[in-house]
């Protein structure tokens, strides 16, 4: 690939023997009905790994073929600890680093056995009210994509961008201000999802339970209708669903579960999933 295209001797070879993981990933579960590859030239690879070859020193990152660059470091490393690998993410607002570290003398985290489960907390998850203990106490949805407000402010964006010349400038600024916005939502849900899932977790507890749900199949479309007589496609409620499918996005269950999970894991709590 090298000698046939001479711009990847400028990638790291890490680099390049991840996407390699990334491409057989997507053809595994591609064969196993999960989905068909997306292809993806270098203009619009948005992330990329590299495993060796990472050095820090104060606010600068050195990467691999790339060299020495300033970065906002956000969190030092503690002492002890050694460089396993770190992904670079494009974002609307620029690059965003993120550094997997390892120390093999801390011993892992011991979750509860259920024979030692005494107190254990139901959680149902829900639309109108984001989660709902078995205690009684419910925990607000803040609707954070599907208020009105937000609404509003991306339907305005989003005509202005169709409104734009296609391929200008203008257009790009303006699809890049939708962009921003959605990143912003993304960034409060994200927040907000942090601090429930650790409300959930620091009760006095032993094990959590929670539905494991079937996100992917609740939003999944319609059954197509056809009139047998006439052979014209019939009404099957998809407009309708519309709305129920983003305010399920919007809720990002999957990603409040995965939250909770490892926070319990974190604090010895034990995390059960039934459907």
């Amino acid at each position: 690939m090298k000698i046939a295209r001479p711009w990847y001797s400028g990638i790291d070879s890490t680099v390049l023997q991840q996407n390699v993981k990334r491409l057989d990933i997507a053809y595994k579960n591609f064969f196993e009905g999960r989905g068909f590859p997306k292809f993806k030239n270098r203009s619009n690879f948005t992330s990329f790994t590299f495993v060796m070859g990472v050095k820090i020193q104060g606010n600068k990152i050195y990467l691999p073929k790339l060299g020495w660059m300033r970065f906002y470091n956000s969190r030092s490393i503690p002492d002890g600890f050694t460089i396993k690998a770190c992904a670079v993410r494009k974002r609307q607002n620029g690059w965003y680093v993120s550094i997997r570290i390892e120390d093999k003398s801390i011993p892992d985290y011991l979750t509860k056995s259920l024979v030692d489960v005494v107190k254990i907390i139901g959680c149902d998850l829900g639309i109108t009210k984001l989660v709902h203990l078995s205690d009684g106490h419910q925990i607000k949805n803040p609707k954070f994509a599907t208020n009105k407000k937000a609404k509003r402010t991306l339907k305005i964006r989003q005509r202005r961008v169709s409104r734009k010349v296609k391929g200008s400038k203008n257009r790009k600024k303006a699809a890049k201000k939708v962009g921003l916005f959605h990143q912003k939502i993304s960034d409060k849900r994200q927040a907000y999802q942090w601090k429930i899932a650790r409300e959930i977790v620091d009760r006095n507890i032993d094990a959590i339970a929670l539905e494991d749900l079937n996100v992917s199949g609740m939003m999944r479309r319609c059954r197509v209708k056809i009139d047998n007589k006439t052979g014209r496609f019939l009404k099957n409620g998809q407009s309708r669903k519309k709305s129920l499918n983003r305010s399920i996005s919007d809720a990002g269950w999957s990603e409040l579960t995965l939250k909770i999970e490892y926070l319990a894991a974190k604090q010895g709590v034990r995390f059960v999933q039934s459907k």
